[in-house]
């Protein structure tokens, strides 16, 4: 009984052209939002990542493009000064939040300027969360001129 459920089985998807091991439908997507973009950049509409900035750059942004949002998901952006000389460890600089008005995709940055002082050498963070977790670190470095 179970061989000829079985070469009935094989028949049919041999008919219809869908071997065993093919899925079909569309390919699975990640449950809820998540980041389909996200990186460190010259301005917020680049699409070029940057990783390296000197002192006196003016402003760094956040770029990222989030797919799958849900009515109000909130993505929080937190800028860290991870290893920099003159500052403590992991020494929060700012944060930034936005709140999704509906479902979709969204496209956009946060940034950061440039603090008084300058940027200090070191390296950097930018901790992007969706609806309060974590999903993407950034990281970029800032060299002394």
């Amino acid at each position: 009984m179970k061989t000829m459920a079985l070469l009935m089985l094989t028949a049919i998807l041999g008919a219809t052209g869908i071997s065993g091991s093919e899925e079909t439908g569309t390919p699975s997507q990640a449950a809820g939002p998540h980041f389909k973009l996200a990186m460190v950049t010259t301005d917020k509409y680049s699409r070029n990542e940057k990783t390296v900035f000197p002192s006196d750059f003016p402003r760094i942004f956040a770029v990222y493009q989030v797919a799958d949002a849900a009515q109000g998901t909130k993505l929080k952006a937190v800028w860290i000064a991870e290893k920099v000389e003159g500052l403590e460890a992991k020494t929060k600089i700012t944060e930034s939040e936005s709140t999704f008005s509906a479902k979709g995709e969204y496209m956009g940055a946060f940034s950061c300027p440039r603090p008084p002082q300058g940027w200090l050498a070191g390296t950097y963070l930018v901790e992007l969360s969706l609806n309060g977790a974590v999903r993407k670190t950034l990281t970029f470095r800032v060299e002394k001129q």
